[in-house]
């Protein structure tokens, strides 16, 4: 029923109620007045002296009365003797009705009984609201939960929402399993998560104190799953972990180390960690061999073709293994240490597994302590730059200047970029240092070209991570354009691995760099295990051979025949070949033997400061630049 329905309903029996009560009262007066019982003035007349006329419209509360006109008034019927009307004026009646005390009472009980109806039917109708609210609240809960059930359709809102309640508590065990599944259960795999089994492991290890057992925990990450995932997209990234856990799971049933929830049924022994990661926790060993067994199984698995439509996908797993208590005696430490066993095993080859040892802990945390000393550094700008000339054989003129960036760190010293440089990339530091060192080595450069050096060139050495993150082309030539340096004098360096690998949005980027004047070098050509035919495809102008066919030249004939072929090859396409590494007599001579014409390496010059470079390069040497365009680098004599 609406709200205005009700309204007038209560208007209604109100107007109801206040007739009948009236009536009454104004029937009990009529009868005092006839019996004497009050002041009201009676009349007597003879029943053709006055005509009866309908009752007034505002005494329709007046039941069962004869009204009758007599001299221009209203009077009430009262009695009846002999052919005379015995009549009481209507306005008197009323007059008295209204005040008489039982009237007053009356009437107040009458509008308290009222008030307080209306009060009470107020007050059921916001309970009716809340209840209202309630039953929706419910049945939104209801279906939040997933709870088909039938809409009680007799009994009022508290009977429904009293169904509701009793359905909910048929639901509880239901429910509280499938919350926790949710809370703990990987969503995409079906495994726990990282809490849930961080959790399991506190468990575990408290038990294994008490009883002075060992555990082993294997920490798996994939190798190649990145590839995968940009190769394939990640819809086929996620179905190779769906397989990899499949996997997993077979295998630690295989080896009888499961350990099933008791109420949610999940495996508590294996968790996907995150992204690729996975840890498999052994809850009782002997030694450490039977992790070593479960892991190299684990391998295996991996290792077996991941059959996606009509694709075979190849991936692999590095495993870092943990004993505890030995490793730690903490799950979150003891997962830890299996992390940094894993890192070793990515960064010893890959495709292995490894176990903890404190010398890998001190490792990891000089890693950590050099990523952030190098964010500092970088933030500084702490770093300088030396660069290494590139003469020709024949008469030692300067070709090229290599930039190599030096990091002379305030405690520890000269920070060798071998150690330093790795952390850069896998941080991807190396886009702000990279920055950083295009930015000062064209600087440079462009303060050699305007001194006279027009044919001289600056290489600058390029990662990978930034021809994947940087629009190489773009990024260049603002670099150019910001120092002045003629596109023609900067040469970009980039390992063979690196090329090799590169897609063909990056080899696009990299030939618009070659038409705008940029020469591209392949670095450490001949560790990349590449074809030779792909030298043909590639953007490049300058193969740089590695110091490793350079010093087993002299030694090994297969190397020398390798070296001989490959400046053949290299002449043959139009490439200049650069030796590195040259640092005695007879290799120059075999180097120049062979038809190579620039060569790099201590024997020429070590790396010097820009300062050293430019003493010995300008000073007194103005001429024969502004002539030539470069200048002469001889070996220093000792």
């Amino acid at each position: 029923m609406s709200k205005t329905l009700k309204v007038l309903s209560f208007l209604a029996v109100s107007t109801f109620l206040f007739g009948y009560v009236f009536n009454i009262l104004f029937s009990k007066t009529c009868v005092d007045a006839r019996l004497g019982f009050n002041n009201i003035s009676l009349v007597e007349i003879a029943d053709h002296s006055s005509s009866e006329m309908p009752t007034p419209w505002y005494q329709l509360f007046i039941f069962g009365q004869q009204f009758f006109t007599y001299q221009d008034d209203t009077f009430v019927l009262l009695d009846k003797h002999n052919d005379n009307l015995i009549l009481a004026k209507n306005s008197e009646l009323l007059t008295t009705t209204l005040l008489s005390p039982t009237a007053l009472v009356s009437f107040c009980m009458l509008i308290f009984t009222l008030i307080y109806l209306f009060r009470a039917e107020r007050k059921k109708y916001r309970h009716n609201i809340a209840l209202n609210l309630v039953r929706t609240d419910v049945t939104k809960l209801l279906e939040s939960l997933d709870i088909k059930t039938q809409i009680l359709q007799h009994g009022g809102l508290l009977a429904q929402i009293s169904h509701a309640v009793h359905v909910i508590a048929d639901n509880v065990d239901r429910i509280k399993l499938q919350t926790d599944s949710n809370l703990y259960q990987d969503k995409l795999t079906q495994l726990i998560d990282r809490h849930a089994y961080l959790e399991h492991l506190d468990i575990q290890l408290t038990e294994a104190e008490k009883k002075h057992q060992h555990c082993g925990l294997l920490f798996i990450d994939l190798d190649g799953f990145k590839q995968v995932n940009d190769s394939f997209g990640h819809s086929f990234g996620d179905e190779i972990l769906i397989q990899v856990a499949n996997r997993l799971s077979s295998i630690v049933k295989q080896y009888d180390i499961q350990d099933i929830h008791p109420i949610h049924g999940l495996e508590q022994n294996l968790s996907r960690l995150g992204g690729d990661e996975f840890s498999i926790f052994i809850p009782k060993i002997e030694d450490a061999s039977f992790c070593t067994r479960v892991s190299q199984t684990i391998l295996n698995e991996i290792e077996r073709d991941f059959v996606l439509g009509n694709k075979i996908v190849k991936i692999g797993a590095s495993i870092g293994i943990a004993i505890y208590p030995e490793s730690a005696s903490h799950p979150h430490a003891l997962l830890q240490m299996a992390d940094v066993a894993m890192y070793r095993a990515k960064t010893d080859g890959r495709g292995i597994f490894k176990v903890y040892s404190p010398e890998m802990g001190s490792k990891i945390r000089r890693y950590h302590y050099l990523l952030e000393e190098l964010r500092l550094a970088i933030a500084s700008q702490n770093f300088h730059l030396s660069f290494q000339p590139i003469v020709h054989v024949e008469d030692c003129a300067i070709d090229y200047f290599e930039a190599l960036i030096r990091w002379h760190h305030p405690i520890e010293g000269l920070i060798p970029p071998a150690e330093f440089i790795p952390i850069a990339e896998e941080s991807n530091l190396i886009l702000e240092l990279g920055d950083w060192i295009l930015l000062e080595s064209c600087r440079q450069m462009s303060a050699w070209h305007n001194a006279g050096m027009k044919k001289v060139k600056i290489s600058v050495n390029v990662s990978g991570i930034q021809l994947k993150h940087r629009p190489i082309a773009k990024w260049v030539e603002q670099t150019l354009e910001k120092t002045g340096l003629p596109a023609s004098s900067l040469m970009l360096e980039i390992t063979e691995s690196t090329l090799i690998t590169a897609s063909e949005e990056i080899i696009e980027q990299l030939e618009a760099c070659r038409r705008a004047g940029v020469t591209i070098a392949i670095d450490d050509f001949g560790t990349g295990f590449s074809s030779l035919s792909t030298l043909a495809d590639l953007p490049i102008d300058v193969i740089k051979i590695d110091k490793l066919f350079i010093t087993q030249a002299s030694q090994n004939q297969k190397y020398h025949k390798i070296l001989n072929s490959i400046s053949e090859l290299g002449n043959q396409l139009g490439l200049k070949i650069v030796a590195e590494g040259v640092e005695q007599a007879e290799q120059f001579e075999l180097v120049k033997s062979m038809g190579i014409r620039c060569v790099q390496g201590y024997l020429v010059s070590r790396p010097e400061t820009s300062h050293n470079v430019g003493t010995k390069v300008l000073k007194g040497n103005v001429n024969h630049i502004a002539s030539t365009g470069t200048s002469i680098w001889l070996p220093d004599s000792k």
